[in-house]
């Protein structure tokens, strides 16, 4: 079957394609997001809110996980070792 590109939008969670392509009821196909910035703002907009307790919580787990910055060769085995012996 010969490929062809439609361009449309998602309007309540259906894609609307313009000019209604002659496309049967039953095909198959393949939905490639077109990313942009206004796409990407709604939906982080219209996600669940995220409690300002959750973030604080998240940001003091990270916090408490940070390690100082290990020095020398962080892939060093014990042979290493052995060899400089």
């Amino acid at each position: 079957m010969a490929s062809a590109t439609y361009h449309g939008v998602v309007r309540g969670g259906v894609i609307l394609l313009d000019d209604g392509p002659p496309l049967a009821d039953g095909t198959e196909v393949n939905v490639t997001p077109v990313a942009n910035g206004a796409a990407i703002l709604a939906a982080l907009d219209a996600g669940p809110p995220v409690p300002k307790e959750w973030v604080e919580e998240l940001q003091r787990i990270i916090d408490e996980g940070q390690r100082p910055p290990m020095l020398g060769n962080i892939f060093q085995t014990p042979e290493d070792d052995e060899e400089r012996a």
